[in-house]
């Protein structure tokens, strides 16, 4: 094997790995509602498509042309990274204050991708590359099914988790969510909840019998200079939690089980969200995913 053809499958591979880590992104952090949903997430899953198909071209072809197509790919990675976590905004998506989160797969996906630049960079030096050789038709579509492959392996191995949390999401018929704008504007509806399941929340006067002005206190989250604060809230079952943004850019509100989510939140806006059963609730801003926070409901 050639030290050509050696870097080159290097290359890919590091091309490849970016993918997944892509990947891992749009289900293990909850990228697919970051931003201008769904937008910014079909831009992910555009990500990991092309690295899966520029891998595979890259491990079997030597014509220049595809390796310039990996290093522009591993070039427009990191590029777009440093664009939108220096508070600059991609399709509605911007990080402000931490340069490499999620961590680890921001420092990852950087050291991958430098990796993969100068692998096949190294691969235009003439005596590498006079020396190297395409590989045979069926070496190459043998390339093409390992990249495919493992690309749907592990989407299948993570999505299954997030199907899951669908059927909770939905059978809370009490649930109710709503966005509302500053006062001077008209309230709008965050999510659709049937009319019926409004009284349900409001009708059982002993659900509600424990609430004290320190819990109504607590039931209140203000989203201020890019952190939930509180970051951990108790409730009692049955409370309603209202998120307010005292920042001066937009912020969301997105459950990772997909129970509760706002729209995207400009200064002074509001989100609501009613916790009809009991347990601990875990959440991020869709926005800036690495916002988080938590509501713990109590019986």
């Amino acid at each position: 094997m050639t030290l050509g053809r050696i870097l080159r499958i290097i290359g890919a591979v590091a091309i490849l790995i970016g993918g997944i880590v892509h990947l891992d992104l749009y289900f293990n952090s909850q990228y697919r509602f970051a931003g201008d949903m769904p937008n910014f997430g079909r831009s992910i899953l555009l990500n990991v498509i092309g690295s899966a198909i520029i891998a595979a071209a890259v491990a079997a072809r030597k014509e220049w042309f595809i390796r310039l197509a990996g290093i522009g790919m591993a070039l427009g990675t990191i590029a777009l990274f440093l664009f939108v976590h220096t508070n600059h905004t991609f399709l509605g998506f911007a990080v402000s204050g931490a340069v490499f989160e999620p961590s680890p797969q921001a420092q990852l996906a950087i050291i991958i991708e430098i990796v993969a630049i100068i692998a096949l960079a190294a691969t235009f030096v003439p005596s590498i590359d006079s020396a190297d050789v395409s590989l045979p038709t069926p070496m190459a579509g043998a390339s093409a099914a390992v990249a495919a492959v493992a690309v749907i392996a592990f989407a299948v191995h993570w999505n299954p988790d997030d199907t899951k949390t669908v059927a909770p999401a939905t059978s809370t018929s009490a649930s109710t969510a709503t966005t509302t704008a500053p006062a001077s504007s008209s309230p709008s509806g965050a999510t659709t909840v049937p009319a019926a399941s409004t009284p349900a929340v409001s009708t059982p006067a002993s659900s509600t019998p424990a609430s004290t002005p320190a819990a109504a206190a607590a039931s209140a989250v203000s989203i201020k200079d890019f952190a939930f604060d509180g970051k951990s809230v108790t409730v009692a079952k049955g409370s309603t939690v209202t998120w307010t943004n005292n920042d001066g850019v937009k912020h969301s509100v997105v459950a990772d089980d997909k129970s509760f989510r706002s729209e995207s939140l400009t200064q002074g806006q509001t989100f609501q969200f009613t916790f009809p059963t009991a347990g601990t609730f875990t959440y991020i801003c869709g926005i800036h995913p690495y916002m988080k926070g938590t509501i713990v409901v109590s019986p």
